[in-house]
């Protein structure tokens, strides 16, 4: 009974030195501030945001005028990316950032973007590349030696593919790649609110769980020594 009290007051200080801080709403240039400093939403944890130099001719997008906002649920924790940016004819705004997803056992990813707004010739495009366990070389979605996984959506004028999602291979940590780009074409336009990215994940036992357990443990062996002789 000691080595289940023991064992379960280890998993409980174990669990509280592995969470992070909350990650709180913020710009995605807040976020980049934290560095290797890892916030929490659920079992997952974020660290290591970078602007990374653009993949198409398009004028990066100020981070800090895109909004970050933590949500999900525990067993598919989300970061919710609000642009709210629009592209006119001959416009086009692009974001391409890289981020770390931390937690005991990920295993897939996905992408989803509110409905856009595109006339005439205008598209919408983003792009989630996912490395397990590893990381990809330098700014570009290659070198990743695992089996990554790379979701694309788009909408055009009459055609749309707005949310997907992949099952990846059991991971404590994910290298991410996003890029979103806002083209107005040469006459059209485009408009994009937002984009929700979620790693799916079996959650942790609790920490108040776990101190029922200890507890509920401690109460059966007091209870046992009282009926013995």
């Amino acid at each position: 009974m000691k080595t289940f009290l023991l064992s379960g007051w280890l998993a409980f200080v174990s669990c509280a030195a592995l969470s992070g801080m909350p990650c709180v709403p913020g710009s995605i240039q807040s976020f980049v501030n934290l560095g290797t400093t890892r916030c929490e939403v659920a079992t997952v944890q974020f660290s290591n945001f970078t602007m990374l130099p653009g993949q198409t001719v398009g004028m990066p997008i100020d981070l800090a005028q895109i909004q970050v906002i933590p949500g999900g649920t525990a067993s598919n924790p989300m970061l919710s990316f609000t642009l709210n940016r629009t592209a006119t004819a001959g416009e086009v705004f692009e974001s391409f950032f890289s981020f770390s997803a931390f937690g005991p056992l990920l295993m897939g990813a996905s992408i989803g973007l509110t409905p856009p707004s595109v006339a005439g010739d205008g598209a919408v495009t983003a792009i989630l590349d996912v490395c397990p366990n590893a990381s990809f070389a330098g700014g570009d979605p290659l070198g990743c030696p695992a089996s990554p996984a790379s979701l694309v959506l788009f909408a055009i004028d009459q055609s749309s593919f707005l949310s997907d999602s992949a099952g990846l291979p059991v991971s404590s940590s994910f290298n991410v790649l996003v890029d979103l780009t806002i083209d107005g074409g040469s006459s059209g336009s485009a408009t994009l609110g937002s984009a929700a990215i979620g790693f799916s994940s079996v959650p942790e036992p609790s920490e108040g769980l776990l101190v029922a357990l200890a507890f509920s443990a401690f109460i059966a062996s007091r209870a046992r020594r009282r009926r013995e002789p």
